[in-house]
């Protein structure tokens, strides 16, 4: 039996162009928001897909139009990343298992049209029904990626089991910065500070003093996507004990 712990890989390997694939504006900032401010530091063009309007993410109605506050605070933050090509689809928030033939369709043609070297999205083993529900349509869309197509998949409800870390300590405090922007949701939940210590945990078994942040993902590519999530959907389900 072996050791298996992730793997810390440089983030030199990564390639042009970058496609993230987000249910609501904050996922990918909270999950792969260092990477992303990394990759347009290296000049890699980076796209950033919001799927829903984030309609729920204000319960208690304080906020007024919450769909347009979620939208201009995801463009706010990307743009304290350094990403400026945000598209939002407007999907309806808590319902794209409802939508999956439309949102997988989306997908699709955001693969076609940037045939990303680099792909961020949802790893199978989420809680919220819309990351889950993101995370088929992607695998069902994996034909139309490039072969050779880093697939990086993150949690943003779950920590990723068995994945590949990249060090992210030198971009720390512009993460932070970044998710300060949502400050809608940060009303009902201080999850910038939960991060923060989720990503500096990553580290646990890393013995370099010098790297006390990163980020996980499963580091798959696309002929891989469909068979993983086979494997961890039912796994996944059982462990919750969800009847569905």
């Amino acid at each position: 039996m072996n050791h298996m712990f992730p793997p810390l890989l440089p983030k030199q390997q990564l390639a042009a162009p970058v496609l993230a694939i987000a249910a609501h504006p904050d996922d990918e900032v909270i999950a792969c928001g260092a990477m992303l401010a990394w990759h347009r530091d290296q000049g890699h063009p980076v796209t950033v897909l919001h799927l829903t309007d984030g309609a729920r993410g204000d319960p208690d109605h304080r906020f007024g139009d919450i769909k347009a506050i979620r939208r201009s605070e995801g463009r706010e933050a990307l743009r304290r990343l350094g990403v400026d090509d945000v598209r939002s689809l407007d999907f309806p928030d808590g319902e794209l298992p409802e939508n999956l033939a439309g949102i997988a369709a989306a997908i699709g043609a955001a693969f076609a049209e940037i045939r990303p070297a680099t792909l961020y999205s949802f790893f199978f083993t989420e809680a919220h029904r819309d990351h889950r529900a993101v995370a088929r349509a992607v695998a069902q869309c994996s034909g139309d990626l490039p072969a050779d197509c880093r697939c990086l998949l993150f949690g943003v409800n779950q920590v990723v089991v068995g994945g590949t870390m990249f060090d992210t300590t030198e971009y720390v405090e512009r993460k932070q910065d970044a998710l300060a922007a949502f400050r809608s949701q940060l009303a009902y939940n201080d999850f910038a500070l939960k991060i923060r210590h989720r990503d500096h945990a990553a580290t646990v078994n890393v013995e370099d003093p010098s790297i006390q942040y990163a980020e996980l993902f499963a580091d798959l590519r696309p002929a891989e996507l469909e068979a993983v999530q086979a494997l961890t959907d039912p796994l996944f389900r059982h462990l919750l004990r969800d009847p569905s």
